[in-house]
């Protein structure tokens, strides 16, 4: 029986845990129950097309999950199945139609369109694992492709052949009625729970014409006829439909705790039936599980799908975010709560700054029990530190300044500096700037990509001459405004004293003093004044905070810019 090791985190029994630790404990109950001394979570995805976030989920949930058993010092795994074994249903957009010719194979079997991998299924495979890496995920990765060709189910695949009329039975208690025309004595005769793929053509156009209990036998659409053996030590060319296939992987792998998705737990949906197959037919119990809801496109109604091609992948959402906030976005919601994956700028820059705040309670002991186990869990496993930035700068502040400078990197840095001075913060900056780039990443590289990603109209692009159109819509006032500021650029061109000089102007315009205080009138006065600056800088309305982009541009241009010819 599995007992907790005197280590194990013992919560105060008063404060609430996280779903995380609530579905770890249901599982260690599961394992008493059952006897099992070792906890398998499992996840499984089928590599039809792109891995997407909403797969995503299937296998970070178990990953938290197992996760959280090896905080308590118990023996766990997360085991991950790659279903690479299924047929090719379709051909996804973005796929020659030419590949119709695969519909049927193995994935494992379909070439990879661009030739870069040696199949279709490794090259999502690849790209998939490799975010997985960035993001601290490990998984003991089994691919059906290669399990189901050794034999290493042969004898549960004869089992399951044997008793083909009792999981007939089952499974027909959970069919609608009146669903089929022909008898259902004739349909239970005709059952096979096997698919074989023909040995000629490859797929799966197939239909098993017989069973000794050694060799199953097949006719296929392409005309040929054949069968292979299922006996120990064979290699079979073929696998249990996936009702079946299911629970038989649960029993032979030992599973302790699967999620799966809401359409998976339908009331006869294959979870449904899978319970009863695996007592029926292997003398074991389905796993513990979660039901976890679908992950949906910002402005789309239905969950993402691998084979409708284009969705958002792991890959891709690392390009702006760093690992551990994606991680977050799983780990903060329960399972069975949908949520949007909304990659629109200003959703991203939320994200960012929603993030460092919660990172900021955490690390000042302000956050409750729950809060810094989940942040703990986000940015460490058990194999060490989630790869994130050693300077968190505001990424807000970051992608401003690669907008203003257009990812020079040296101008970065060097306004990075005066923009940490400036604050205060600046104590423990590294003495070059090499060392304090290297500090940023990967969130400087998720900065650049990100406002490289930004439509044309929300990009920055400084004028490289004055804007006689502009500064000719200008009133008296504001004109005599743009000079003051001129007039005012000093030598000490710091953030600190370009902000004083462009907040103080707008007072000094309407005869207040520097230091005076806020009010509506003086803010709409200073809304119109920048709008103004604006539009002789960049030709927009709006852009990066002014002092900065004044500083970015030095005193030379910045006089340029605003002083008319």
């Amino acid at each position: 029986m599995l007992s907790s090791p005197a280590t194990s985190d013992t919560r105060d029994a008063s404060s609430e845990a996280s779903w995380i630790a609530r579905t770890a404990d249901a599982v260690i109950e599961h394992a008493k129950q059952t006897g099992a001394t070792k906890l398998v979570c499992a996840s499984g995805i089928s590599p039809s097309g792109d891995i997407h976030l909403g797969n995503l989920r299937e296998a970070m949930t178990a990953h938290l999950v197992a996760e959280e058993l090896l905080s308590r010092g118990l023996d766990a795994i997360h085991h991950h199945s790659w279903d690479d074994y299924d047929r090719f249903r379709k051909v996804p957009a973005g796929v020659p139609k030419q590949w119709a010719e695969h519909v049927g194979k193995p994935l494992a079997s379909v070439p990879d369109p661009a030739g870069e991998f040696e199949s279709y299924a490794l090259r999502h495979m690849t790209r998939f694992t490799d975010a997985l890496e960035r993001l601290g995920v490990r998984m003991r990765e089994v691919r059906q492709s290669a399990a189901y060709p050794a034999g290493s189910y042969n004898s549960q695949v004869r089992v399951a052949l044997d008793r083909r009329g009792e999981i007939f039975d089952i499974l027909e208690t959970f069919q609608t009625e009146g669903r089929h025309e022909t008898p259902v004595e004739e349909r239970r005769a005709a059952y096979y729970p096997y698919k074989p793929y023909c040995e000629v053509c490859g797929k799966d156009s197939t239909d098993v014409t017989g069973w000794d209990g050694t060799t199953v036998t097949y006719t296929c659409r392409c005309g040929h006829g054949g069968g292979h053996s299922l006996s120990d030590g064979s290699h079979p060319s073929g696998k249990l439909v996936w009702k079946v296939d299911w629970p038989m992987r649960w029993a032979f792998e030992g599973v302790q705790f699967e999620p799966a998705g809401e359409d998976h737990h339908a009331p006869t949906s294959s979870f449904a039936s899978g319970r009863i197959i695996i007592q029926a037919l292997y003398d074991a119990e389905a796993p513990s599980t979660a039901v976890y809801s679908f992950v949906r496109p910002a402005g789309g109604g239905g969950k993402l799908s691998s084979s409708a091609g284009g969705a958002a992948t792991p890959d891709t959402i690392l390009e702006i975010l760093e690992p551990p906030m994606v991680r977050w976005l799983y780990a903060r919601r329960l399972p069975s709560n949908g949520f949007t994956i909304d990659l629109s700028p200003s959703a991203i820059v939320r994200l960012y700054d929603e993030w460092d705040r919660y990172s900021a309670k955490v690390a000042a002991g302000q956050a409750s029990p729950v809060e810094t186990h989940l942040h703990e869990l986000c940015v460490r496993t058990h194999v060490g530190a989630v790869e994130q930035s050693a300077r968190p700068v505001s990424f807000r502040l970051l992608s401003a300044l690669v907008d203003i400078t257009a990812g020079n990197t040296a101008q970065i840095a060097r306004l990075l500096r005066e923009q940490l001075t400036a604050e205060g913060t600046d104590q423990d900056l590294p003495e070059t700037d090499g060392a304090l780039l290297a500090e940023l990443e990967p969130r400087l590289g998720n900065a650049i990509r990100y406002t490289e990603s930004l439509p044309e109209g929300e990009r920055t692009i400084v004028r490289t001459n004055f804007n006689a159109d502009a500064w000719s819509g200008l009133d008296t006032a504001t004109r005599d405004g743009v000079a003051l500021l001129v007039d005012r650029m000093g030598e000490n061109w710091t953030l600190s004293d370009l902000t004083t000089m462009v907040y103080a102007v707008p007072k000094l315009m309407v005869g207040l003093p520097a230091d005076a205080e806020p009010t509506p009138e003086l803010k709409k006065q200073q809304r119109t004044f920048f709008k103004a600056l604006y539009q002789l800088l960049v030709s927009r309305d709006t852009g990066p905070r002014l002092p900065t982009l004044l500083l970015s541009l030095g005193s030379d241009r910045a006089r340029m810019l605003l002083t008319p010819n």
